[in-house]
């Protein structure tokens, strides 16, 4: 009766617009308040205690290094390295287009940035080319997902610490799963294209020497993302000097190399980028609070005792899971479902003898894929803005790639060896 009131309180809070932080901060207060005999310095201590954790610094860095890339010319490069990659073959922009929310995804770490920044530049390229409206809607809004679940990833960062898991392990199991997702998102495009005869005025010969010419320019910008991954995996750096030093790098080539960054525009960049941090560092204390009543009233194991009763066997947890985090994605902004979710999760899927660091990577592709599924998903109201199109047309768009991820969603999750192989043969076994 207890879990069942607390979740009414959550979900009335969020039924009347409540800010997503305040309801899990109000939610888990109430809890503490109506269910327990501690004193509330007990919540001023948890909201401290959720952000006692180095690599959380992580976090602001990464979204000035995404800011600075994007403003200079670091972004533009890559996005024109990955159009003379694929030009020659049918639907090569729309092609591009899922490269280049790759390539950016790992650059921003936002699904939104990724949208803005390569829809605006493609969205207009797409219809010049005559690709279905509801094609390069669908496609684009889709593949901006990449952009929380390429690593560096904000999400990643929170859904490790939360779980007690290390953050360069759940970068690495990043990889293949993203590889896998921009491949299927890609041979999507490139069936369709080529099936309805899509973009071909748009198709060029191969071009070798263009092609390095496309590579010289973006060096610097693919040099700052070796640099970022080559010191964590080698053990130079940590995440957090990992982003520290790739920031000072994205700095310098935009400032003294590119000349692109302005005292006054790195400034701007600077209270953006805390603004923005500052914002997720107040949903990561108030939803701590939840958390933390979560697991001092037992409800995980509560859970966990009902779950061995009805869930036989472990690839029926898996759906059960998957499932949950895509309806729960719909309405929820991702980090407050990690920090609500993960901690009830964690211990089910450890009696089933799931490797946690496969748990988080399915967590963080399931709640970005929550983002184009309808009705609430954000990416299509950003979408909708950016084209100036029905939020009901956008979401019709959406859903030849929203199966295409589901799909992949339950491929990534029955096969654990995707998500783990890399992390194993990187850092060995734990």
């Amino acid at each position: 009766m207890e879990t069942l009131i607390i979740l009414a309180i959550l979900l009335f809070l969020l039924f009347i617009r409540i800010p997503v932080y305040i309801s899990l901060f109000l939610t888990g207060l109430l809890g503490l308040v109506i269910f327990t005999d501690l004193e509330l310095i007990f919540v001023a201590q948890t909201m401290v205690k959720k952000l006692d954790n180095f690599s959380l610094l992580a976090i602001p860095f990464f979204i000035l290094l995404g800011a600075v890339m994007v403003h200079g010319q670091s972004a533009n490069r890559m996005i024109h390295l990955a159009r003379k990659s694929v030009s020659f073959m049918p639907g090569g922009l729309a092609v591009t287009g899922v490269i280049s929310s790759g390539v950016f995804g790992a650059i921003s770490g936002s699904s939104i940035s990724t949208l803005v920044t390569i829809g605006s530049v493609l969205f207009p390229h797409l219809d010049k080319y005559k690709y279905p409206k509801n094609f390069s809607i669908g496609l684009l809004t889709s593949s901006a997902i990449l952009g929380i679940i390429v690593p560096p990833s904000i999400i990643m960062i929170i859904c490790a610490l939360t779980a007690g898991q290390s953050v360069v392990r759940l970068f690495a199991a990043g990889y293949l799963p993203s590889l896998l997702i921009v491949g299927g998102l890609c041979l999507y495009a490139y069936i369709v294209s080529a099936w309805k005869g899509l973009g071909k005025t748009a198709m060029e010969p191969f071009d070798g020497k263009g092609l390095i010419k496309a590579f010289k320019d973006a060096f610097f910008p693919f040099m700052v993302i070796v640099v970022l991954f080559a010191g964590i995996y080698t053990g130079a750096f940590t995440i957090t000097e990992a982003s520290v030093v790739s920031c000072v790098m994205a700095i310098f080539i935009e400032a003294f190399i590119y000349r692109t960054l302005s005292p006054g525009a790195f400034y701007k960049m600077l209270v953006s980028s805390g603004i923005i941090s500052g914002a997720l560092v107040i949903t990561v204390s108030g939803a701590g609070v939840l958390a933390e009543y979560i697991t001092i009233q037992g409800i995980p194991q509560r859970i966990l005792d009902v779950s061995l009763q009805y869930i036989p066997n472990v690839w029926v947890f898996l759906i059960f899971t998957n499932l949950l985090l895509l309806m729960v994605g719909t309405f929820l902004d991702p980090i407050g479902a990690i920090m609500i979710l993960v901690p009830i999760l964690m211990p089910i899927s450890d009696s089933f003898g799931i490797d946690p660091i496969h748990l988080c990577l399915v967590i963080s592709v399931a709640l970005g894929i929550g983002y184009i599924t309808p009705p609430l998903g954000l990416l299509l109201y950003t979408a909708s803005a950016i084209t100036k199109t029905d939020f009901v047309f956008v979401s019709r768009a959406i859903m030849p790639t929203l199966l295409v991820y589901i799909a992949l969603l339950f491929l990534i999750s029955f096969f654990p060896a995707l998500s783990t192989a890399v992390p194993n043969l990187l850092l060995g076994k734990v």
